[in-house]
């Protein structure tokens, strides 16, 4: 109703940004020239900024990261809007949010040498030369970290004696891969049991009755000894069969460094796509997880597993 009022008495007022007309108490202007744009606009701009890019934009003038939010209009004004225009055209929740990003331009551009940063909520504030660990004030976080490094507190150690967080997910995710790479699981429908080969040969036998070949890991109940290769002498290389005896120290060592190796990677990868990568670089020493690597065993008679011999003479159960 307004905004017909407003055509019809020719005093509506065209948004700088959506060259629409509007009455003029759905305008807002910047402090400086007073370009004119409608609530809606304004809002848009500002959540999308506020929300989309985390903070207010960059200052025509100065190429530093404003401390209030910019004039939209094409002259490249560098004017904010004052804080009726800005109350105006924000809901209590952008408005609030616009509060706490302002605060925290100013005070880095302030150049305050003692600032410190929240790792947890981005708070920034003033911390003696002298404390080492930053209570956050802010009440929803209330976070406790080093000045320095941004890691939980950790005094007596030093920033570089102490496992960044990244680095503990990343080697407790190769932990875990290097141990599932030594349990052989029971390939049969319903079964699903967990087991490690204690020795013997290749050939396992589940106490369900199903038969696994500890190398590949597939179900050979229906080849059982077949599934392996047969030529005396053989280099498997040719033959790309598995190999009835092998040394299963050796076996397992080979499958765990893989597996670690690979997880290893994949951390790597996913971490420096990350913010939390960008501050330290990850190093995760699959072979010092692993442990020493066995020597080669001796042949000998197949040593007895704590299970009853007819069921599962060559494995223990996990």
């Amino acid at each position: 109703h307004a905004r017909a009022e407003a055509e019809k008495n020719n005093t509506s007022v065209e948004c700088q940004c959506c060259f629409a007309n509007y009455a003029p108490q759905e305008i807002v202007c910047c402090k400086q020239k007073a370009h004119p744009f409608c609530v809606d606009c304004l809002h848009g701009f500002a959540k999308s900024q506020i929300f989309g890019s985390g903070n207010l934009g960059v200052d025509p003038k100065t190429k530093e990261r404003a401390t209030e939010l910019i004039c939209m209009h094409v002259d490249g004004c560098s004017s904010g809007f004052d804080t009726l225009s800005l109350q105006k055209a924000l809901p209590q929740q952008i408005l609030k949010k616009y509060n706490e990003i302002q605060f925290q331009a100013v005070l880095g551009a302030a150049g305050i040498d003692d600032l410190v940063e929240c790792p947890k909520c981005g708070f920034k504030a003033e911390l003696p030369e002298s404390q080492m660990i930053f209570h956050c004030p802010v009440a929803e976080c209330q976070h406790q970290s080093c000045r320095k490094c941004g890691e939980e507190p950790h005094i007596p150690l030093r920033c570089e004696e102490v496992e960044k967080k990244c680095e503990t997910k990343g080697r407790l995710r190769v932990e875990e891969a290097i141990s599932r790479a030594k349990i052989r699981t029971c390939p049969k429908k319903g079964c699903g049991k967990s087991f490690i080969k204690e020795s013997g040969c290749n050939k396992m036998t589940c106490a369900c009755g199903a038969y696994l070949c500890y190398i590949c890991r597939k179900d050979i109940t229906k080849e059982a000894y077949n599934h392996f290769c047969q030529t005396p002498h053989c280099d498997h290389k040719s033959c790309k069969r598995c190999v009835l005896h092998t040394n299963s120290e050796q076996d397992d060592a080979q499958a765990m460094r893989e597996a670690g190796v690979q997880e290893a990677k994949a951390v790597r990868e996913e971490i420096s796509t990350t913010k939390e990568g960008e501050a330290a670089e990850v190093n995760i020493n699959v072979d010092s997880l692993i442990g020493a690597q066995p020597e080669p065993r001796a042949k000998g008679p197949a040593i007895a597993a704590a299970l009853p011999r007819a069921v599962m003479p060559r494995m223990r159960t996990v």
